[in-house]
């Protein structure tokens, strides 16, 4: 009776591992899934989806782990992704834990908002006009979203975006300000970030942002125009490889050739090194710089020196064709 019941007992053991494995093995997904759960799902829709899905092979065992361990509660809504073989178990962690997939945004330095809303639509998390208008209408969010690399769920909303890439250049122009940012300062500080914006889009190298950061502050001092094509292409609102008088007599305030001071706004969002460039200039004798067609910068400390730099570089052919003999001229 004894041998019996101990051959009974082994038995349903056994047959109680095998069914723990049959209904854990995992379907073998080809191609990775994204699976949506909305807000509000019950552990019965999100079972079906999962077998809809054929993340799971039967929704009923879904159902009877995630009852067995009290996890019906906790499970999360969001989008998640699954590849390969991913066992039920693991399936039911990652939807309590929250285990959402991420999308890899890398936010290159000196990207307009236009562009920022351009790349986030290519990753599909976003509506660019959407994007466009909503950083217009917050703050003019224009060189205030900071240039980095950023993980977003898929859901992730407009406003979400704009509020992370914030607070990064928040943070971080903090850090290179020395102080709080405050309704008081933030006008100074939006002067910083436009010449920050500046100095991006006109130096390649960062031995030189400094110098041109303190150029710029020296001519706005001294009440030249600063005269600098990158704030024209920004208000032409398009690249352009090559400027012509037409252009750089456009009509509008990010026309630094025409208009004297500052532009606006920011041309461009700005990274580490330009902002702080613009919180640290570097002073020297110089007062014009021209494009050497290599990505470097040659300076100059009086006008006639300029004129035959920009006339040499152009002659060569070596300077950029967005040079020009007016650049940083007065």
């Amino acid at each position: 009776m004894r041998n019996r019941i101990i051959s009974i007992t082994v038995v349903v053991f056994v047959l109680g591992v095998l069914f723990m494995k049959v209904i854990t093995l995992p379907p073998n997904l080809k191609t990775a899934k994204l699976v949506e759960i909305p807000e509000g799902a019950t552990a019965v829709e999100i079972a079906r989806r999962l077998e809809e899905k054929h993340v799971v092979k039967k929704a009923n065992w879904f159902l009877y782990l995630t009852n067995r361990y009290g996890s019906q509660g906790k499970l999360q809504a969001g989008i998640y992704e699954f590849s390969g073989r991913t066992p039920l178990k693991k399936v039911i962690s990652m939807i309590v834990r929250g285990e959402v997939v991420l999308i890899r945004v890398t936010v290159p330095e000196g990207y307009t908002v236009k562009e920022i809303a351009e790349l986030l639509e290519n990753k599909k998390l976003v509506d660019s006009r959407e994007f466009i208008q909503y950083a217009r209408d917050n703050k003019k969010l224009e060189g205030m979203l900071f240039p980095d690399t950023y993980f977003f769920p898929h859901n992730v909303s407009t406003e979400a975006i704009a509020s992370t890439m914030f607070r990064r250049f928040m943070n971080v122009f903090g850090e290179i300000y020395g102080k709080e940012i405050t309704d008081s300062n933030f006008k100074k500080v939006r002067e910083i970030v436009t010449i920050a914006s500046i100095v991006e889009k006109e130096a390649m190298y960062s031995n030189e942002r400094e110098i041109i950061a303190g150029i710029i502050y020296k001519r706005l001092k001294k009440n030249m125009s600063i005269q600098s094509c990158s704030t024209v292409i920004y208000a032409l609102g398009m690249p352009k490889s090559r400027l012509s008088g037409k252009d750089l007599n456009i009509k509008s305030l990010y026309n630094t050739y025409v208009h004297r001071g500052l532009p606006p706004g920011p041309i461009c969002n700005p990274g580490f090194s330009s902002l702080k460039a613009a919180v640290n200039p570097k002073k020297t004798d110089y007062l014009y710089f021209v494009s050497m067609g290599d990505g470097r910068n040659y300076f100059s400390k009086t006008y006639q020196e300029h004129l035959a730099a920009s006339k040499r570089f152009l002659s060569s052919g070596t300077a950029s064709e967005t040079s020009s003999v007016r650049q940083n001229s007065e």
